[in-house]
């Protein structure tokens, strides 16, 4: 992977990026005109079979890359139900064998998905399914509930510094140095998001428990290890959980709630206020269009499903990844983010980029941060 640039065939990806209109038209007609199917489970489950094979021939990095990105592994959980390809190259854009991965497959999704996940998963000792699957529908207890399973497991290994939740429908903008060094300029701080501006009618039916504020914000989370541990072992948490379970969309609360009550001393949580009009406490940990800017896919359910038009917007953005991405629909955006990751990591192992962290360095959620 490193001797050569990495390049998609038929358009210019980086004129996409910039902006060029020519080239983003010429990128939304070569998408929209070209409808290939994708890779199938029968095509993973016959690649699997000799896993050396399989990653040398999906182009996995099977190096730390650097002592800094060897010292400092992520654990990630990966939720997936559908369409293999795209798990397949989310895990090949975020994979390095210092980090560790669980993966949680719906108990909705087709067998032969399951199968293809679970031999993927095989052919690495640092990437693994959930021993329980859960049938996840939006706005019950069942999105978060996958998020405690694998946190759970990945509790196991005691080396990781930090948390990042995924689900297979997202792609990383960072390269797995660039998120090595924007967590380690967190220095311990999480990432949540949370708000106290007026919730949906009913989201808190009861006043939640322990005299915590509640506060809403989102199930994508970059968090540290401590917090991770305050989940899984902390009485004022599992109270917390039991409440949740009784509210509406508790995958929007739960997260947000531990993190903007600095009372409980969870480090790295929010001691300021999340609505400050003062200062701008911003949600780094996903990209999302809620229609607020122009969308260049598609609106389903309020959010834009990013396509190639939208490439110039994720170019130089601040966050860590994107969300969300319909490969079936569109697959020069994913290919191009891909051609952007990889020829990056390329550049920063020979030493002729590099990556400025100035920005993150002086965040808000860092200034007001509990130790």
């Amino acid at each position: 992977m490193l001797a050569k640039k990495f390049i998609v065939n038929e358009v210019n990806c980086m004129a996409i990026f910039s902006g060029n209109e020519y080239s983003v038209k010429k990128g939304i007609s070569k998408a929209k005109s070209t409808k290939r199917p994708l890779l199938s489970n029968t095509f993973y489950l016959n690649l699997t079979e000799n896993c050396d094979l399989f990653k040398v021939s999906r182009g996995y990095v099977t190096c730390s890359m650097t002592q800094e990105e060897e010292e400092f592994p992520i654990a990630f959980s990966i939720l997936v139900f559908k369409h293999v390809e795209m798990v397949e190259r989310l895990l090949r854009a975020i994979y390095r064998p210092q980090n560790y991965y669980c993966i949680h497959v719906d108990a909705k999704a087709d067998k032969e998905f399951f199968l293809a996940v679970s031999a993927i998963a095989q052919c690495f000792t640092n990437v693994f399914l959930t021993a329980e699957r859960v049938d996840v529908q939006w706005g019950e207890f069942s999105v978060l509930e996958p998020e405690l399973l694998c946190m759970k497991q990945l509790w196991r290994y005691t080396k990781w510094k930090y948390f990042i939740n995924l689900t297979g429908q997202e792609f990383p903008l960072k390269t797995n140095a660039q998120l090595v060094k924007i967590l380690k300029a967190y220095n311990g701080a999480n990432d949540v998001e949370g708000t106290l501006k007026k919730p949906r009618k009913n989201r808190w039916p009861t006043k939640p428990p322990r005299g915590l504020r509640p506060v809403k914000g989102s199930v994508h989370v970059v968090v540290n290890r401590y917090f991770v541990d305050y989940i899984l072992h902390n009485d004022t948490a599992t109270v917390l959980l039991e409440w949740v379970k009784g509210t509406l969309v508790p995958d929007e609360t739960f997260f947000a709630t531990l993190n903007h009550n600095p009372q409980l001393e969870i480090r790295g949580s929010y001691k300021g206020h999340p609505d400050s009009h003062r200062v701008v406490k911003p949600f780094l940990a996903r990209f999302k269009n809620w229609g607020r800017i122009p969308c260049a896919g598609r609106l389903v359910r309020e959010i834009c499903i990013l396509s190639t038009g939208d490439l110039p917007l994720l170019f130089d953005t601040k966050e860590l990844f994107a969300n969300k991405f319909y490969l079936l629909e569109d697959f020069v955006s994913v290919g191009c983010l891909e051609e952007k990751l990889m020829n990056d990591t390329r550049d920063e192992f020979l030493g002729v980029k590099t990556f400025n962290v100035s920005y993150y360095e002086s965040l808000e959620f860092l200034k007001n941060l509990v130790k």
